[in-house]
């Protein structure tokens, strides 16, 4: 078993509801080889924090691609152009 440590990102998109803006919740994974060492979520309701997050994950050497598409989407949801 490898003892390489890696961090997954998986994004989902929330509806917005009646006065409230759609949110991206990002299920940030830590693993130590196999193995899921923690996992917590972030919750994003607009894109300044959620590119912050994504340059501080990026800086650390993380795959960031999936958080990219997520961002985009996320953007779009909001009306905001990417």
């Amino acid at each position: 078993m490898s003892s390489e440590d890696r961090i997954t990102y998986e994004a989902s998109l929330g509806e917005p509801t009646a006065g409230t803006p759609a949110r991206l919740y990002v299920w940030v994974r830590r693993y130590r080889g196999e193995e899921e060492m923690t996992g917590r979520y972030e919750i994003f309701e607009d894109l300044a924090r959620l590119d912050e997050f994504i340059a501080r994950a990026t800086a650390a050497g993380g795959d960031t691609a999936g958080l990219r598409g997520a961002r985009e989407r996320f953007a779009e949801s909001l009306g905001q152009a990417t």
